[in-house]
C-alpha cells in the first residue's frame, strides 16, 4: 500500500483563479456603487437646497407683489383714489429686501417690479398700461425675485460642481390683483337699495356720471331690499331707511331678498328726510343736494323676490321726495377694507389677492 499524499494547491488552479477574479470584480463593483451612492446623495443634497431656495424666492415674490398692489393706488379720506407707481415699486422693493433666500437678502430690480392691468376675462397680465394715470388701468402688480446673474447672485451648489454646475440661477414670479370691491362690512352700505348691474355699465365699463331716477313703481332698474331679513315689506325696508336696522355684511354671491314695487309714501318720505339730514347743501339754498352712498349692485334672479350681489357702487343722491329719488354714478372710489371679487362699477377694493 502506498502512503497517502498531501493535496497540493497546484491541483486546483482554476478554483484559485476564480476566487481571485471574483474578489477583484467585487471590489470594482463596490467602488462603483460607492461612487454612485455618493453621487446620488450629493444630487439629493443639491436638489433639496435648490428646492428650498426656490420656495423662499416664491414667498418673497408673493409678499412683494401683494405689497406693490396694495400701494399702487392711494385712497383719500373719502375713498377717492389716484395712481402712485413710485410708491408701489419702492414698497415692493423694501418688502422683498426683508426676505431671504439661502441666507441672502433679496433686492428687487426696478425692471422686475411691473405695474399693469390684469384682464380678469382673459386671465392675462398686460404691462402695456404701466404709465397710465387712470386708476381703472392699474389693477395688477407683478414681481420677479431672483438669485441669478442679474440680482443677488446664483445659488452655489455642494456637489453639482463636480459635473460642471457649481452654481444655479433661480427666480420666482408672482402677480397680485387689486380689482373692484367684493365685500362690504356691516353698516358700510347706507341704504336698502339694490341697483341692477345693467343700469350702471355701458359696453362693459362703468357709465360714470350716469344719472339714475328711481321711482316708487314696479318697473325699475333698482329694487328695495331687506337684505337677509324676511319678509321684504314696507315696514322692514323703512326700518333700514331710517337707521332702525343696521345693514349687514355683504359679499359678492349673496342672495338678497328684494321687492321691486310700490311702497308707502311714508317710506319714501323717510328716505327724503334722511337725505336732508345727512346730505350736503352745495349751492347754499338751505336744502341738501349731495349725499354719497354705498349700495349693492345686483343681478335679478329667476324670481322677482331674490337678486344676487355682483359688486358695489357709490351713488350720489341729488334729490329725494315722496315719489322719486335721483342719483348719479360716482366712479374712482374705494371701499376701504374690501377684497377684490366684484364687478367694475367704479368702486375699487383696497385688499389685493394673489392670482398668478
Amino acid at each position: 500500500m502506498r502512503p497517502a499524499q498531501a493535496h497540493s494547491p497546484q491541483r486546483f488552479p482554476s478554483l484559485a483563479r476564480l476566487w481571485h477574479g471574483q474578489s477583484g470584480a467585487m471590489a470594482a463593483l463596490a467602488a462603483f456603487m460607492l461612487t454612485a451612492l455618493v453621487g446620488l446623495t450629493g444630487a439629493a443634497v443639491d436638489m433639496g437646497l435648490l428646492y428650498s431656495t426656490k420656495g423662499e424666492l416664491q414667498n418673497a415674490a408673493d409678499a412683494a407683489a401683494l405689497a406693490g398692489a396694495a400701494t399702487m393706488v392711494s385712497f383719500g379720506e373719502n375713498g377717492e383714489i389716484s395712481v402712485q407707481p413710485i410708491s408701489a415699486v419702492t414698497t415692493a422693493q423694501q418688502v422683498s429686501l426683508a426676505n431671504q433666500a439661502h441666507g441672502v437678502n433679496l433686492s428687487l430690480r426696478a425692471d422686475d417690479a411691473v405695474i399693469g392691468y390684469w384682464d380678469t376675462a382673459a386671465e392675462a397680465f398686460d404691462p402695456g398700461l404701466t404709465g397710465s394715470s387712470d386708476p381703472n388701468d392699474i389693477t395688477g402688480f407683478r414681481a420677479t425675485v431672483r438669485r441669478d446673474e442679474l440680482a443677488n447672485g446664483p445659488v452655489n451648489t455642494f456637489f453639482a460642481g463636480l459635473v460642471g454646475f457649481s452654481s444655479v440661477g433661480l427666480q420666482a414670479t408672482s402677480t397680485a390683483f387689486l380689482g373692484w370691491a367684493g365685500l362690504a362690512d356691516a353698516a358700510a352700505v347706507n341704504l336698502p337699495l339694490a341697483i341692477h348691474a345693467s343700469a350702471l355699465t355701458e359696453a362693459g365699463s362703468p357709465n360714470c356720471g350716469a344719472e339714475l331716477l328711481f321711482n316708487n313703481e314696479n318697473d325699475e332698474t333698482a329694487e328695495w331690499t331687506s337684505f337677509f331679513t324676511w319678509p321684504t315689506n314696507d315696514v322692514t325696508v323703512r326700518n333700514y331707511v331710517d337707521g332702525g336696522l343696521t345693514t349687514p355684511e355683504l359679499k359678492v354671491g349673496d342672495s338678497l331678498n328684494v321687492i321691486n314695487g310700490n311702497l308707502s309714501t311714508a317710506t319714501m318720505t323717510a328716505l327724503a328726510d334722511r337725505f336732508q339730514s345727512q346730505g350736503t347743501d352745495t349751492d347754499g339754498d338751505g336744502a341738501a343736494d349731495y349725499w354719497e352712498v354705498l349700495v349693492p349692485v345686483v343681478e335679478p334672479g329667476s324670481t322677482s323676490t331674490v337678486s344676487t350681489v355682483k359688486g358695489f357702487a357709490h351713488l350720489v343722491m341729488t334729490e329725494a321726495d315722496s315719489s322719486k329719488v335721483s342719483f348719479y354714478l360716482q366712479c374712482d372710489r374705494a371701499l376701504i377694507g374690501s377684497n377684490s371679487g366684484g364687478g367694475n362699477y367704479g368702486t375699487r377694493a383696497t385688499v389685493p389677492s394673489l392670482i398668478q
